[in-house]
């Protein structure tokens, strides 16, 4: 029994050499896989530290053009005011232009009315000179008329004058002749 028990240990003792050297060669490659994962990851968080440096740069850079992009907005929206100011002004501008544009047609056609009423009045005062005209001359005639008359009037008048003293010593004439004729009558 001695035998069968040293076998029996023996037996263990091969099967736990063989266990721990199965152990070994097992730890010896879960080491290796170990490091191979290690450096696996080691290299995946290099590789991710060089991205994340990579989209630190970029984050940095796309900040840099946000932060002009956004001084880039505020100047439009800036200028968008003044455009809009512009804009509303310019509408105003356009109201007054188009009142200003009615004013100037209604101005144009009052223009046009007053042309047709000095073509009128042209007409009417060149008509009217010809009748001043003829007034003028009929004026001038009728005063020839009246200096002629006047003329004529003195004329009579002295004739008249000498027909009055003729007819006065006429008269007086045929009283002396009635009177001589009388007195030698009466003689």
């Amino acid at each position: 029994m001695q035998e069968i028990t040293h076998t029996k240990h023996q037996f263990y003792f091969e099967i736990a050499k063989d266990s721990y050297a199965m152990a070994l060669e097992l730890n010896e490659k879960a080491i290796e896989i170990a490091k191979a994962e290690k450096r696996i990851k080691e290299e995946i968080i290099k590789e991710q530290k060089e991205k994340i440096e990579v989209l630190n740069l970029t984050i940095k850079e796309k900040s840099a053009v946000i932060t002009s992009k956004e001084s880039e907005l505020a100047e439009i929206e800036e200028e968008l005011g003044v455009i809009k100011r512009d804009f509303e002004s310019l509408e105003g501008c356009q109201s007054q232009y188009d009142k200003l544009s009615i004013a100037f047609t209604l101005c144009k056609s009052i223009n046009i009315d007053k042309n047709t009423l000095i073509f009128s009045l042209n007409e009417k005062y060149d008509a009217q000179l010809v009748i001043s005209i003829s007034y003028e001359d009929m004026y001038k005639s009728i005063q020839g008329v009246l200096v002629i008359r006047d003329k004529q009037v003195k004329e009579l008048e002295k004739i008249n004058k000498r027909l009055r003293f003729s007819s006065g010593l006429k008269s007086g004439l045929a009283v002396v002749l009635a009177g001589l004729i009388v007195y030698n009558m009466v003689k």
